[in-house]
């Protein structure tokens, strides 16, 4: 029933005027929440507006392939293959062999394997679709043929499984010889930046990304998550200006309109951070997480107002996240209803006890309130899961 109620929302968009009524960010959307059909409805909505688009093409069979409308999504598939050769193969592989023409699959799947678009050896070998066509004589002859991965190819595999398997600094030193090789640069740049912050360097990291953007300015990948390490760097202005540019190449990748509002309300632009905010749940009305974050904007700009009404809609939503409780309890805080504050925070307590900076925040109310037992006890818990400066309270108030 939620998701019928979702796709019915999807529909009323335009009708409602709520963010942008485009078709195509309706079907990737649709796409996203689980239903082809819609999606394909929009994308149909959005080739007639822009015809013999590639991309459009591209979704709109994949759409028809989750639908298993497999002549359908040949077709499309097969619009976009005409209009840019390789983009469609593997997918019309796959739609040639649920259509049980195997031949046609292998002629797609040469036809992939040559083109810039090629996914790697292994996908190909475990997707259930094409491990059907295993048993012909032309499989064995098409991988006969020639080498269609390199060394440095089986070597770039070989880093990601070191990388999977917790081995990252042996997979550091392959993509090293990678990119000194010149080996998709900006693809293995990107990868050891993902390294370099697990384990820690994140000035390596930042610097391998900023390698990454330069060497390919289409590596979104890259740039989006520079944009967030700038963020959380302060650099918010810098993080806007790249995500403006992911957004400009690919207005579907909605995490970076999350992103941005938050990179703009550091900034201090409070109406850009809304509309990215308002955009993105006009699409994802029940993303609970993401109404939690518009609640925080809100707070850190003073709409305690606005905020409350985020908080209540998240909890709504979901009431299992201490979070929503403390963001809560914060604007209850701000606005003087200490009662509503401490119950907030006492939900959250019970959700994630082991949080010091709600054991903290509790401490101060109960403190407010004239409990002070209450209150030394919650700042001897803060200051025994991280809290520090609890203790000055203890030293002061707690003998």
């Amino acid at each position: 029933m939620g998701k019928k109620m979702l796709i019915c929302f999807l529909w009323l968009i335009p009708v409602l005027g709520l963010g942008q009524s485009d078709p195509y960010l309706l079907g990737r959307a649709s796409m996203i929440h689980g239903s082809p059909d819609s999606a394909a409805s929009f994308l149909k909505e959005a080739l007639s507006q822009k015809p013999g688009d590639a991309e459009l093409y591209f979704y709109l069979g994949e759409a028809y392939f989750q639908q298993q409308n497999f002549p359908a999504a040949r077709d499309a598939f097969y619009e976009c293959e005409k209009r840019r050769k390789g983009r469609g193969s593997f997918f019309l592989a796959k739609c040639e062999v649920k259509l049980n023409h195997e031949q046609q699959a292998l002629k797609y799947l040469r036809i992939h394997l040559s083109s810039r678009y090629k996914r790697s050896e292994s996908e190909i070998l475990l997707d259930e679709d094409l491990t059907t066509l295993q048993g012909l004589s032309g499989w064995q002859e098409l991988w006969n043929e020639k080498r269609w991965y390199s060394n440095p190819d089986a070597d770039f595999q070989q880093a990601m499984y070191l990388k999977n398997q917790g081995d990252k600094l042996d997979a550091i030193n392959l993509l090293n010889l990678l990119e000194k090789q010149g080996y998709k640069r900006s693809r293995v740049q990107t990868e050891k930046a993902i390294i370099y912050e697990e384990l820690g360097n994140l000035k390596a990291a930042r610097s391998s990304l900023k390698s990454a953007v330069k060497s390919d300015t289409r590596n979104l990948d890259a740039r989006q998550h520079l944009a967030r390490m700038q963020t959380n760097d302060g650099n918010a202005e810098e993080a806007v200006e790249g995500l403006n540019r992911v957004i400009r190449q690919d207005p579907a990748r909605f995490a970076a309109y999350i992103q941005r509002a938050e990179a703009h309300s550091l900034t201090g632009n409070l109406s850009g951070a809304m509309e990215d905010m308002n955009l993105y749940l006009s699409y994802f009305p029940e993303d609970d997480s993401a109404i939690y974050l518009k609640g925080m904007i809100q707070l850190a700009h003073s709409k305690y107002l606005d905020a409350i009404q985020s908080f209540n809609k998240s909890l709504s939503l979901n009431s299992g996240k201490s979070e929503y409780y403390y963001g809560r309890g914060l604007t209850y805080v701000a606005t003087g209803t200490i009662r509503y504050a401490q119950r907030d925070m006492s939900m959250a307590l019970d959700l994630d006890p082991l949080n010091g900076e709600i054991w903290y925040e509790k401490g101060k109310l109960d403190e407010q309130m004239g409990k002070m037992n209450d209150a030394c006890h919650c700042f001897k818990k803060a200051y025994q899961y991280g809290v520090f400066e609890a203790g000055e309270h203890i030293t002061r108030k707690c003998n």
